[in-house]
């Protein structure tokens, strides 16, 4: 009470006033129906890129019964789509610097050059079967590369003796043209 009997009005519960009519403001209850609508839309969205991730898409590990090779498919459908493919990837691999380098300065430290070469050999021989005896051809340069000891893990130096490296990897260097040319790459 307040000097001279007056009576104070008190708030409603949870510190806000009744309205004119007597009813509670609603925003309590609109600002939990908004969560709510949020909440079940994220869910929903969630939900939707876990089944779209689980669900089987181009990229396949199988083995090919022919050659007994097995390899991830490409992205793109095996045919022309494929092969414009590979004249992309070819496009970029030309640009390389390991590509027309001086074999005896770049053979130590091109290892990311050589593994991406190796693993477009399978996709080579799907894609464009005209270039398959160049793929083979590449596979063979990039194997006595390997088995000279030059060849090292990608992302660390090479070592190896230049006399025995530098001229193993020019043939992988005039393979990789010879296949670049093989697969139609622009120059």
């Amino acid at each position: 009470m307040l000097r001279g009997g007056a009576v104070r009005a008190l708030p409603a519960a949870g510190g806000r006033r009744l309205r004119s009519n007597g009813e509670r403001p609603t925003v309590g209850v609109v600002r939990s129906r908004t969560r709510t609508g949020v909440l079940a839309r994220t869910v929903a969205v969630v939900a939707l890129f876990v089944l779209a991730g689980c669900s089987s898409g181009p990229a396949t590990i199988e083995q090919d019964p022919d050659t007994g090779r097995s390899g991830t498919s490409a992205s793109a459908p095996a045919g022309s789509d494929g092969a414009q493919a590979l004249r992309t990837k070819f496009r970029f691999f030309t640009q390389d610097a390991c590509y027309s380098a001086d074999p005896a300065e770049a053979f130590g430290r091109c290892a990311r050059f050589t593994t991406e070469i190796r693993n477009v050999l399978g996709q080579v021989r799907q894609d464009v079967p005209a270039a398959t005896a160049q793929a083979d051809a590449t596979e063979q340069a990039l194997d006595g590369f390997a088995s000279a000891g030059c060849e090292a893990e990608p992302g660390t130096v090479g070592g190896g003796d230049p006399a025995t490296c530098a001229p193993a990897y020019r043939q992988v260097q005039e393979a990789v043209q010879g296949l670049a040319t093989a697969v139609g790459a622009p120059r």
